[in-house]
């Protein structure tokens, strides 16, 4: 039998990452949009909580699911009332260990798409076969609990739901979360809701799911520091889940992975305690880099692109133009810009760009991406001056 781990795809995300990060390193000008990482500084409270930390010696293990003291700031900062929580190194590991503790050889798990890249690969390393919901791109990709209730089987044991979503940038409203609420309970679902952007809603109010009491004996949600306080490297995520489940992903970690960094937890318990100006202020520069880049590209009549409504991405349609993952590697070799192929995210024919940039060089890099499809496509389209 073949072992399921050589059946796993490396992350194309993180593949391209590493190949612009090669090609700058050999010197070659690269603008690279393709890592979903805020690139603003990290609090400063939080930084002076790790020198604390170290001069300390806080340098050894905590509990396998975070320590109580963590668990109680994420209580407060998250309104998670009900519930058991869990510490990780991230939320990748707590997405894991959900999906690991329902989801067995040959269960299924659906995922509307577009979807995280990792998403499809998490199911699979649990034994499990993903079943890929596609969103309508007229609205927005929105995957409605009609079409999902389309794809149960009498195997299906979850549904996995990033809001607000990458790649597209969309944010799933009350109408939308509610039909996806009845079609979980009315089939006996795990709803694992993954809203790791809730922080970055630009023209309307973030609806959590844990908004929905009657969903929380089937919900098993998923945060973490990284996008918020720019902590992408110290790996520090939080869940909260129904006490069985919860004690199965804590089982899980212990062996998995272990514990959460203690400096980490410092540097966490420091930031969750900040008022909410360090947000603000980062959502405002966030939402100048949308609008200033998805007006210089939506004016170039190749493609259509979304406005997004919530994360740090554009999602362009290039179908009209070539294949993704070509248009891709075309414009990282002859204009130095990386992109992500859509293909990694269950859905060909578009390209995601990660606005984590500076606004200066996100122009240069939308200036370059005009220059690209006038020289290389010259004979398909129109582009406006």
């Amino acid at each position: 039998m073949k072992s399921m781990y050589r059946q796993i795809q490396p992350s194309m995300t993180m593949g391209l990452d590493q190949q612009a990060r090669e090609l700058a390193a050999a010197g070659k000008d690269i603008i690279n949009l393709t890592a979903g990482q805020v690139d603003l500084p990290m609090p400063e409270t939080g930084k002076e909580a790790i020198r604390r930390a170290l001069d300390a010696n806080k340098t050894f293990y905590v509990p396998a699911t975070g320590s109580q003291a963590l668990k109680k700031a994420v209580r407060e900062r998250m309104g998670w009332q009900e519930g058991e929580l869990l510490i990780s190194a991230g939320a990748k590991p707590l997405l894991n260990a959900a999906i690991a503790c329902i989801c067995g050889p040959g269960d299924e798990v659906i995922l509307p798409a577009p979807c995280y890249t990792s998403y499809p690969e998490m199911v699979r390393l649990s034994g499990g076969t993903p079943i890929v919901a596609p969103g309508d791109p007229k609205h927005d990709f929105i995957v409605t609990g009609e079409v999902i209730e389309g794809h149960i089987t009498v195997r299906t044991k979850a549904v996995l739901l990033n809001n607000p979503v990458n790649p597209t940038g969309a944010v799933y409203n009350h109408e939308a979360l509610r039909g996806i609420i009845q079609v979980c309970k009315a089939h006996d679902l795990y709803l694992i809701a993954d809203e790791v952007y809730s922080d970055f809603v630009y023209d309307s109010r973030f609806i959590s799911l844990y908004e929905y009491p009657e969903l929380r004996e089937r919900l098993i949600l998923v945060n973490s520091a990284s996008k918020t306080y720019a902590m992408a490297g110290l790996r520090l995520g939080y869940a909260v889940a129904p006490a069985p489940v919860a004690r199965a992903m804590g089982a899980y970690l212990s062996h998995a992975l272990g514990c959460p960094c203690s400096l980490s937890e410092q540097a966490a318990l420091a930031v969750l305690a900040m008022d909410g100006s360090y947000v603000d202020a980062m959502k405002i520069v966030f939402r100048d880099r949308r609008d200033k880049l998805y007006d210089a590209l939506s004016k170039i009549d190749v493609w259509t692109v979304k406005k997004s409504r919530g994360a740090f991405y554009l999602w362009l349609n290039v179908s009209q133009l070539d294949d993704d993952i070509r248009f891709c590697q075309k414009l990282l070799d002859q204009e130095g810009v990386a992109l992500t192929p859509g293909r990694a995210f269950c859905c060909p024919g578009y390209v995601r760009l990660a606005y984590t940039k500076d606004v200066s060089i996100l122009m240069e890099a939308a200036a370059r991406m005009k220059r690209f499809v006038e020289r290389s496509y010259s004979n398909s389209c129109t582009v406006n001056s």
